[in-house]
């Protein structure tokens, strides 16, 4: 196998008690040849004072290292940027408080060098969900996609997104190509997977390769802030790509998003029920228009006011 540059991006923010155990796990890949670019979103803790720490003690083991300080502006400000700033053709993304195993990129750059495809543009694996101390909570190992490059990913994203963040690598020209994340939204990961799946292939690579740090938090408000990502996300691939999914698929794609948002409402908002069910009933024969997703998007932004 090839030994190319491998880069490792590392948007960091308030992770101070978790990012030296974060970029431990990434000067301990098996991997011979890496870059290491953390960007400091502007954290009110310790967190630049531990990346830079870490780069002082080890940057040997990098062929490059780049620690960046920016003001706060959001992950998907300090994704974008600590990509840009990446040199090697594949960028192994990874939060600030989660782990790579440490065959993880050995693993997935051999896969990649095996498969040979030039359309490849995002990588991904098997995860393990672990809380703050470590201990694993559960692995996200059933009903997973065949390992192997997809060229029509789109298809199954729109109903479920089972790419794991700690787990991806990207092809840092197709991901700068597709325009990154999108800054505007809340949650960006889905947007981004779908417009790069539009485009170009997606593979997964079998195997537990990282670890996805679970927190305590206020979990209806951050559910309802999915549901509006994930409302604007689906109204943005309509509106751009919604000509590659079959409009049965469309009608499926909607009915699974409301009732998994009628559970919620039910609870939290119930004056919203009648819409829902509403809507359910007519996805039965109508396929729905970019602006059903939208009104849903700003239902929740109104819901979060």
């Amino acid at each position: 196998m090839n030994m190319p540059l491998v880069s490792v991006a590392v948007p960091a923010y308030n992770h101070a008690a978790f990012l030296d155990i974060c970029l431990e796990s990434v000067r301990t890949q098996s991997y011979p040849r890496l870059e290491l670019v953390v960007v400091d979103d502007g954290s009110t803790d310790a967190t630049l004072t531990v990346a830079e720490h870490f780069a002082e003690q080890h940057a040997d083991r990098f062929e490059r290292l780049s620690v960046i300080h920016q003001s706060n502006q959001g992950v998907s400000v300090a994704s974008n940027r600590a990509i840009a700033a990446c040199s090697g053709e594949w960028v192994h993304l990874l939060g600030s408080d989660d782990v790579l195993y440490p065959d993880k990129i050995q693993r997935q750059q051999q896969a990649i060098a095996d498969w040979n495809d030039p359309d490849l543009a995002l990588v991904y694996a098997d995860v393990n969900f672990i809380d703050a101390t470590g201990r694993i909570l559960s692995s996200a190992t059933r009903n997973r996609r065949p390992p192997g490059p997809d060229h029509q990913a789109y298809l199954w994203l729109l109903l479920y997104n089972d790419v794991a963040n700690p787990t991806v690598a990207l092809r840092r020209e197709a991901f700068l190509a597709v325009g990154g994340f999108d800054e505007t939204l809340s949650l960006e990961d889905l947007d981004c997977w779908l417009r790069l799946s539009a485009r170009y292939a997606v593979a997964r690579v079998a195997g537990l390769l990282a670890g996805y740090r679970r927190h305590d938090g206020n979990a209806s408000r951050r559910q309802l802030m999915m549901f509006e990502a994930n409302w604007d996300t689906l109204a943005k691939f309509a509106e751009q790509h919604g000509d590659l999914i079959p409009p049965a698929l469309w009608r499926t794609c909607l009915r699974r998003r409301l009732r998994s948002f009628l559970r919620w409402a039910r609870r939290h908002a119930p004056a919203l029920v009648p819409m829902i069910l509403a809507d359910a009933l007519r996805s039965l024969i109508r396929t729905p228009e970019p602006a059903i997703w939208r009104r849903y998007a700003a239902h929740c932004r109104a819901l979060q006011s």
